[in-house]
């Protein structure tokens, strides 16, 4: 009978491609053999998602060290990741306070006290750190204090030479003193870094993040080969941009903006440094209270016209642009916008600009960025997108507090829609998908689905499918075109789609009622 261990060594490696965490664990233990294969694997991607605990802490640190004493581990590394909020970082020190460990007139850049290192390791590592900052950081200060995990996560980073994807969340960014030192040479000590991701994606409100050093921003947009950035940001962004010199990325080529409120001119700084930018998610808050209904901060998001100087300077490259708005913390919730009698004013200007982008195939915006707020205004869609648009997303983002939400402005604006899709074959001839996406808050409400309804049931044929699937987060009513596609149905029957309460009926065209 064949055993494991006689399988190929590249046999062995395809099995190994599949396995989890813990089964590398396992099989290391097996024999010396499956120790040496499964080992890369084992360290080929180290995530760390912290929790509210002490021992969480010391993990962190003893694995920080294990890494920092077998130098030969850090060639297997591609990707890291340090997650977890603020206070999970610093609320937890993992080694007892010692005053009296290591010399005072040594450096030690806050690992006084880390009794995981001996004195001579934690003098060698700080003569580490000391070649990685400017000289303005040179001579140790009390903000160094019980930097322990600060420092040894640094100094771990600046030996993954072969690192791919760095992935840090908003506790350890607003912990590290270092970090953005390491960035700043991020050139030279990641020569393979190819995507990059700083903050938490999943928002806690009880911990949010008040500031971080902008130093981590820039280096991004300076870096040779950094292709993909994604970067969290709560509060107003201000930049000391054209130091030392204006940025220009020639290799960045997807940005996603999550959770952010910059200005529309930082938004315009950042998109003319990235001359070849392909991909583009911008996830927008607006603050909206009893205290806020029409002021100052709701301007930048009612007036498009900065949002189309900023999209401009990607008029020539860029293929896929994903827009959305939300509420931000502190914001009243529906119900209570309802309750009030509130409105948002309306929006100024309509997203005219992706229309002359002759790349772009993939569009997924707020409908209201089209159709308005206003009761009296709807853009034709055919006006605003691109002739070779091929999937287009309508998002419902704020409309159940549009004064349009029934009567003839409702039919007017869904029926710009109707009037798209049908004139499709003209303006959109390589249009193959069409979703409207309708979150759960929109239930108590029915109009958007209704109106949704009228325009895609009223025929059917033979290359257009139409259906509503339901997600988790979101009702996607979508429209699929192409020849021959309504063949598709009686598969569809038996199918996934079925299971999940989705439907779809096949449309000959779309006709206004």
């Amino acid at each position: 009978m064949a055993k494991v261990s006689d399988l190929p060594v590249d046999v062995f490696s395809i099995i190994l491609e599949y396995l989890g965490r813990h089964d590398y664990h396992d099989v290391i233990r097996a024999s010396k053999s499956f120790y040496k294969e499964a080992l890369p694997y084992l360290y080929r991607d180290i995530k760390f998602e912290a929790t509210k605990s002490r021992s969480c802490a010391r993990k962190l640190a003893l694995l920080l060290r294990t890494v920092l004493e077998r130098p030969q581990l850090t060639s297997y590394v591609r990707i890291f990741r340090l997650r977890g909020p603020l206070p999970y970082w610093t609320k937890y020190n993992p080694w007892p306070e010692d005053a009296k460990v290591g010399p005072a007139s040594v450096n030690l850049w806050g690992l006084k006290g880390c009794t995981t290192l001996s004195n001579a390791q934690k003098i060698f590592a700080s003569n580490q750190i000391f070649s990685f900052v400017d000289e303005s950081m040179h001579k140790e200060t009390e903000q160094f204090k019980n930097r322990s995990k600060d420092a040894l996560a640094t100094l771990v980073l600046t030996r993954f030479t072969e690192l791919r994807t760095l992935d840090l969340g908003d506790g350890f960014l607003m912990h590290s003193l270092f970090l953005p030192q390491i960035l700043k040479r991020a050139d030279r000590l990641f020569p393979k870094l190819d995507h990059v991701a700083l903050g938490d994606k999943r928002f806690d409100p009880e911990n949010p993040v008040s500031y971080m050093d902008l130093d981590l921003i820039r280096p991004i947009f300076y870096s040779d080969t950094v292709r993909t950035f994604e970067y969290l940001m709560t509060q107003p962004w201000q930049l000391t941009w054209n130091r030392p010199a204006p940025p220009r990325s020639e290799s960045l080529t997807m940005l996603r903006l999550f959770r952010t409120n910059i200005t529309r001119g930082t938004l315009d700084q950042l998109l003319h440094a990235t001359p070849h930018l392909k991909r583009f998610h911008y996830d927008q808050e607006i603050l909206f209270n009893a205290n806020t209904p029409t002021a100052p901060p709701l301007s930048p998001y009612l007036n498009l016209d900065g949002l189309n100087i900023a999209l401009a300077n990607l008029k020539n490259t860029l293929e896929e642009c994903k827009l959305s708005l939300s509420l931000a913390p502190g914001s009243l919730s529906s119900a209570e916008i309802k309750l009030q009698g509130l409105q948002f004013p309306p929006m100024q200007g309509t997203l005219a600009v992706l229309k002359d982008m002759q790349h772009l195939v993939t569009v997924e915006v707020p409908m209201m960025q089209f159709l308005g707020w206003a009761p009296d205004f709807a853009a034709s869609l055919s006006e605003v997108l691109p002739w070779g648009i091929r999937r287009l997303t309508l998002r419902d983002d704020f409309l159940l507090h549009c004064p349009w939400a029934t009567g003839p402005a409702m039919v007017k604006k869904i029926g710009r829609i109707a009037e798209y899709l049908e004139g499709r074959g003209v303006h959109a001839p390589q249009l193959s998908q069409c979703e409207i996406r309708i979150k759960p808050s929109a239930k108590d409400s029915t109009w958007l689905e209704d109106g949704i309804r009228d325009v895609g049931m009223p025929m059917a044929g033979s290359n257009v499918v139409f259906g509503v699937e339901k997600e988790k987060r979101a009702d996607v009513w979508r429209w699929r075109f192409g020849e021959g596609i309504g063949k598709e149905r009686d598969l569809r029957i038996d199918s996934a789609m079925v299971m999940r309460k989705s439907f779809y009926l096949p449309l000959e065209g779309i006709r206004l009622g």
